[in-house]
């Protein structure tokens, strides 16, 4: 019998999808599909403007990361053999105020200081060119802007009262919102979809691999997408695996803050990744290419193999 292949992962310590490889590793989907999972864990910086899990994939250390398109379409410009084969879902996050602040939408930003986990981050570039082109304005030029450089210390420049709001994480907002001390004032999501201009949901972030494994081992990718199509239906349906989550990833933290990321972790995550998926991406990215050019998104096209769908399952 043929051993499984070994599949190597690279995810932050800050990020949800932790939990779904936790979860693959635990009813063995990974053996099912023909190979085998390992894990890495980085942590949450960024280095050259890049995230280290993306300095994992480049130099070969992992076979597989999650990142969001834009990002993917930046680096392969550059030249990194980077793509696309699954998407991961509407990984984005919100606008994050103290509870008392005046800040009730994006044009209350004005003159404000402003943390984001970097300038180039989806959640910055998707709120500058919504303002471009609802609002008429461009908030890198209106407010005083702050890189974090990570997730975490954004959060703690909040609770210092260093930043007046913050673009954060989705899965970083709900420890803050259910303190009392914080709300939300702008889903990010929203932006997203009033920007592609249809109902379909459009994904930000996807699961990502060199060209040379896509080459040489389309079969491990393949068995990729339909172990994380089975845990995702898996998640999203049974509440006892977010419980044991909470404990065992999330260093039981208390039930409430466990749910409020379950129900956004099912909110967000996508399983459907078809030509039309990717023309819904390449349409809202016209959309930000037209509103805020190559300045505000760092490249100004999708280079020819950002995405695959050879390999979807």
């Amino acid at each position: 019998m043929t051993e499984p292949k070994i599949f190597q992962g690279a995810f932050e310590t800050t990020g949800t999808p932790r939990f779904v490889m936790y979860t693959i590793q635990k009813l063995g989907l990974d053996k099912k599909h023909g190979f085998t999972l390992q894990i890495s864990y980085a942590v949450d910086q960024i280095e050259r403007s890049l995230e280290s899990v993306e300095i994992a994939l480049q130099k070969g250390i992992a076979d597989l990361i999650d990142i969001d398109w834009i990002s993917i379409a930046r680096e392969r410009a550059h030249g990194a053999p980077i793509v696309a084969f699954f998407p991961y879902g509407q990984t984005v996050g919100s606008l994050v105020v103290r509870a008392d602040s005046s800040i009730r939408d994006l044009r209350d930003l004005k003159g404000r200081r402003v943390g984001v986990v970097r300038i180039m981050d989806k959640n910055w570039v998707i709120a500058r060119a919504y303002c471009r082109k609802v609002h008429g304005f461009d908030p890198q030029e209106e407010v005083s802007v702050v890189e974090a450089l990570s997730k975490a210390r954004l959060s703690h420049l909040l609770e210092q009262g260093e930043v007046e709001a913050g673009f954060q994480f989705w899965q970083m907002v709900p420890p803050l919102v259910l303190t009392g001390r914080f709300r939300s004032v702008v889903d990010v999501a929203d932006l997203i979809q009033e920007l592609a201009g249809t109902a379909a949901r459009v994904p930000i972030s996807a699961f990502i691999t060199r060209d040379e494994v896509l080459r040489d081992r389309p079969e491990v990718l393949r068995g990729f997408a339909r172990a994380f199509r089975e845990v995702a239906a898996f998640m999203t349906k049974d509440d006892g695996i977010w419980d044991e989550l909470g404990q065992v990833m999330m260093g039981g933290a208390d039930r409430a803050l466990v749910h409020a990321i379950r129900d956004g972790w099912r909110r967000m995550v996508m399983t459907e990744w078809t030509a039309e998926t990717i023309r819904g991406i390449e349409q809202l990215f016209r959309e930000l290419l037209a509103v805020g050019g190559k300045e505000v998104l760092g490249v100004d096209r999708i280079p020819p193999g950002t995405f695959t769908t050879s390999v979807s399952g």
